[in-house]
């Protein structure tokens, strides 16, 4: 079998498999590409490829509505921990992200010299979520039916990473006996990983569902994966030293995270990170603090909020801030979006 860490190895797997995807016979590649057809296409049972788009089709359904999680997506045997339970193999999902064009990598793994977990490894996918609503298709970010337990709101939605869970001897993977699919916590066979790290320890879980934002139990839906795409985000420094994302607090972990991320899928991304009457040396930790999590001083850039853009402060800290009085601060409920 060709090795699939290789562009090489790709190559020979997908002249294998995108004949017999597509309906075509060996030696007829030019006339596949003229007759290739739009939408989605049958794959294998459950999985569905839109070759144009570069998009794979996923079929499962709601298990759970409430609760902690620590999976959006499983296949069989981890219903009890997970949203939704895909109704296809990890295998299939596996190929079909291959002859899309991502390459997988690993799941967290453990480095004994370091004594902890390594992050995971893999392309970068984006996950939405497809279902019927009185006729009508809804799509949100996977990351909508989460809610963090920390700052009660919907987590900063961030690609995922095609760890490809791990290999067997007989060529299974270890997903399809274990059952871990798209993963919120690290865990050694998944599919699909968080880049950032989150223990699984149950009384550790950073994430539960968001109730109000899930249709009912058993309702069909479709998993939407495709490539990640380049983002933008708009991260500000306030008078406290305090840093948020799109409006919403965030943690230099979380922040530097999403730095990483923006420039894997763009290597010449610069974060900017506006000044709101920011003390220097609040600016010289969070360098500090960046740069100690392996962001170099070439990707972030900051600048000086405009005088005639200045504000008199709020009564009530922006969304998700730390609580002055030890509460986190309600959202899950306004994270619902309506289709």
């Amino acid at each position: 079998m060709p090795e699939l860490r290789s562009p090489a190895g790709w190559a020979a797997v997908l002249s294998l498999l995108l004949p017999a995807a597509l309906g075509s016979v060996p030696g007829a590649a030019g006339q596949v590409a003229r007759s290739q057809p739009t939408g989605p296409r049958p794959f294998q049972p459950g999985v569905a490829i839109d070759w144009q788009q570069r998009t794979v089709y996923v079929d499962g359904h709601v298990v759970l509505r409430r609760g902690p999680l620590e999976f959006v997506a499983c296949f069989a045997g981890k219903e009890h921990e997970s949203i939704i339970r895909l109704d296809a193999s990890a295998v299939h999902v596996y190929q079909a992200l291959g002859l899309i064009g991502l390459e997988p990598g690993h799941p967290p793994q453990w480095l004994e010299a370091r004594g902890c977990l390594g992050p995971p490894a893999g392309d970068l996918v984006d996950v939405a979520i497809e279902w019927e609503r009185d006729g009508q298709v809804c799509r949100v970010s996977a990351f909508d039916w989460l809610c963090e337990f920390e700052f009660a709101r919907r987590p900063l939605a961030r690609p995922w990473v095609f760890a490809g869970s791990r290999r067997l001897k007989d060529g299974t993977l270890s997903a399809d006996l274990t059952g871990e699919g798209i993963a919120l916590v690290d865990m050694p066979d998944c599919l699909l990983a968080l880049s950032r790290a989150h223990v699984s320890r149950d009384a550790e879980l950073w994430v539960g569902a968001n109730t109000p934002a899930i249709p009912s139990l058993g309702t069909p839906v479709r998993l939407v994966l495709r490539p990640a795409r380049a983002r933008d985000y708009a991260v500000r420094m306030d008078f406290r030293g305090a840093v948020f994302v799109d409006g919403r607090y965030a943690d230099v972990a979380d922040l530097a995270d999403l730095i990483r991320l923006a420039r894997r899928l763009s290597p010449d991304y610069v974060q900017t990170i506006e000044l709101d009457r920011t003390l220097p040396a609040d600016v010289a930790r969070l360098r500090r603090l960046l740069n100690g999590a392996g962001i170099g001083t070439e990707a972030v850039r900051f600048v000086r909020e405009a005088a005639r853009r200045r504000v008199r402060p709020r009564r009530h800290p922006a969304r998700g801030a730390p609580p002055r009085g030890g509460r986190a601060v309600p959202g899950c409920a306004r994270a619902a979006r309506a289709c």
